[in-house]
């Protein structure tokens, strides 16, 4: 017994590493599956009705930035999995999925930069009035160029694959609102929290 105790002692790393591995593992292929049954099933967010995005557009603070269900909320406080890296991350914005494929202004402003980043593909940087930013990635196109003025609910670009960090997650919007140079979170209901 005085020999196992001292084996397990010498090697609990290893162990520790091992079920942690395994641990992991098994959260990837829940994560993947549960991904993979919500895309077949249609369970979870789901996309707006044309009646919601008429409400919506009517009675809302902000215009939503697209009309699709929410694939990856934001997350600076959680880990979550990038099914792209296979790496649990904080995810500074909330992915929604383009059935339309339209992008939309969530917001009154003065487009500050049309891009394409290495890991954010084709992004566009809306200035909004009071001073906070959006950001809008991974777009497949852009309807607006750097210094155009736009309106809450302009159609301003259509939803993609362009980003390298998010390319497992497929056609989408990777959205974030920025105030005073840090993403916070968003809803099209209520002013962003600081």
């Amino acid at each position: 017994m005085k020999k196992l105790m001292l084996f397990i002692k010498k090697h609990a790393p290893l162990f520790c590493a091992c079920i942690l591995a395994g641990i992991l593992a098994l959260s990837c292929v829940w994560l993947r599956d549960g991904i993979a049954e919500r895309k077949k099933s249609g369970s979870g967010m789901r996309a707006f009705s044309e009646t919601e995005k008429t409400d919506v557009q009517n009675k809302s603070l902000y215009h939503p930035p697209a009309f699709g269900e929410i694939i990856l909320p934001y997350a600076m406080d959680t880990l979550v999995l990038n099914a792209t890296t296979r790496v649990y991350e904080t995810h500074p914005g909330t992915d929604y999925l383009c059935p339309d494929k339209c992008v939309y202004a969530v917001s009154d402003g003065r487009v500050e930069s049309v891009k394409t980043d290495p890991m954010y593909g084709l992004t566009i940087v809306l200035l909004h009035e009071n001073g906070d930013k959006s950001l809008y990635a991974s777009l497949s196109t852009s309807n607006v160029k750097a210094g155009a003025r736009v309106k809450m609910g302009d159609v301003i670009g259509e939803g993609g694959t362009s980003a390298q960090a998010e390319a497992e997650t497929g056609p989408h919007l990777h959205f974030e609102y920025i105030r005073g140079g840090k993403s916070v979170p968003f809803s099209f209901t209520t002013a962003p929290e600081t």
